[in-house]
């Protein structure tokens, strides 16, 4: 595991962590409003609920899942080219949730320091907007660090969090057999034959009555 694969790790469990505080505040922020019978610091509403805190806990949510699910695929080394884009999507998408909503947020409740001392809800207010700002800011981190561990693992022979080893690869080689090649028969030479030619002068000779010499 590389060190941009470790810090992607920790940076997700960071952000798992913000999502799940954010999750209680926004919560108990619509089990507050849902709940009042009588209005409180900052309206006379009652049996209410703003739309974008319901809208920043179901990103808190999807980001608690979507960053468990990240952690445990870098962590088993069992993510690819299509979880990296799976993860890039999930990535942006929550990012721009996070925008919207701590935006949205900061405008709707600007200036509270006149009452977040003395009232709860306004400090509670006051640490969503900080909550949403805070996940917005891992996000854009995360996105950077997994660009930059994907190309990193591209240009590596083992690669680290997207498919491949960071050991190097094992190749195995297969001495071939040796083999013997047997010389090559001498060739023979067919045996020398002696024609032995009689002529007829030498069969006369040879047939010839010896005569005897007075």
């Amino acid at each position: 595991m590389t060190a941009l694969s470790a810090a992607r790790i920790f940076f997700h469990g960071l952000l798992w962590c913000c999502a799940v505080v954010l999750m209680a505040l926004t919560a108990y922020r619509i089990h507050y409003t849902k709940g009042r019978d009588s209005g409180d610091i900052l309206t006379l509403r009652t049996h209410y609920y703003d739309p974008v805190i319901t809208q920043l806990l179901v990103t808190s949510i999807l980001t608690i899942l979507g960053s468990t699910i990240v952690i445990v695929l870098i962590a088993g080394r069992m993510s690819g080219p299509k979880s990296f884009m799976g993860e890039m999507l999930y990535l942006f998408i929550v990012w721009v949730m996070f925008l919207v909503g701590g935006a949205i947020t900061t405008h709707k409740w600007l200036h509270l320091k006149w009452c977040r001392g003395s009232y709860k809800v306004c400090r509670i207010l006051e640490t969503i907007k900080a909550f949403s700002w805070i996940c917005f800011g891992l996000l854009s981190f995360l996105m950077l660090f997994a660009v930059a561990d994907y190309f990193w693992s591209r240009h590596k022979k083992g690669g680290s969090a997207y498919g491949g080893s960071t050991y190097p690869e094992a190749r195995t080689v297969t001495a071939a057999p040796a083999t013997y090649t047997a010389p090559a028969p001498a060739t023979q030479q067919p045996p020398t034959t002696h024609t032995t030619e009689t002529t007829y002068t030498e069969v006369r000779a040879t047939n010839a009555p010896v005569t005897a010499t007075a």
